[in-house]
């Protein structure tokens, strides 16, 4: 047996352009504040540990209520050094930058978040090949990056995208 093992996905941190804009997006998409750090002093190991020579911000990190010991997402407008994001404007051209979710009623959620102004890249993705997908929508948060929604059929753990698309889907599927 190793002497170490990674356990489970603690958080991942999204860069914010505006910290506000972006906690009130999350809560949109379900999500609570769990520890509000708007307005602390970052010490000054912290540099040291993202390996920057200074690093300041304000944060705030969520939890999904209904996964409370699941993956948190740490809300972050770096204040030095400064985050850099891209243009709205050429975002179909850019490597996205990705977060998905397993999602209860995913064709509910987009009707939801798009009456609510949120921007979608298309309508709901329902296959029609047997992947295991009920269906998969992405979103735009407030700083650029896509925010994926997929539901899977009952019992499926991932999409079976190998299976259902034979050689051309080898080594590939969500």
């Amino acid at each position: 047996m190793a002497e170490w093992a990674l356990e489970r996905l603690y958080h991942t941190v999204v860069n914010c352009r505006d910290l506000d804009e972006s906690v009130a997006f999350y809560r949109l998409l379900g999500f609570e504040v769990l520890n509000d750090r708007r307005d602390v002093t970052w010490p000054a190991f912290v540099a040291g540990i993202f390996g920057v020579s200074k690093a300041n911000g304000r944060g705030v990190l969520m939890v999904l209520p209904t996964d409370r010991d699941g993956p948190m997402i740490d809300l972050i407008e770096w204040l030095e050094p400064e985050a850099d994001f891209p243009d709205p404007a050429r975002r179909r051209e850019m490597v996205p930058r990705i977060i998905a979710f397993r999602t209860r009623g995913v064709h509910a959620a987009q009707r939801a978040l798009e009456a609510a102004g949120v921007v979608f890249t298309q309508p709901t993705y329902t296959p029609t090949e047997s992947l295991g997908i009920v269906g998969t929508a992405c979103c735009y948060d407030p700083n650029g990056n896509i925010v994926e929604m997929i539901e899977l059929e009952p019992g499926v753990r991932h999409s079976r995208a190998n299976e259902a698309l034979g050689d051309q889907g080898a080594g590939k599927g969500a």
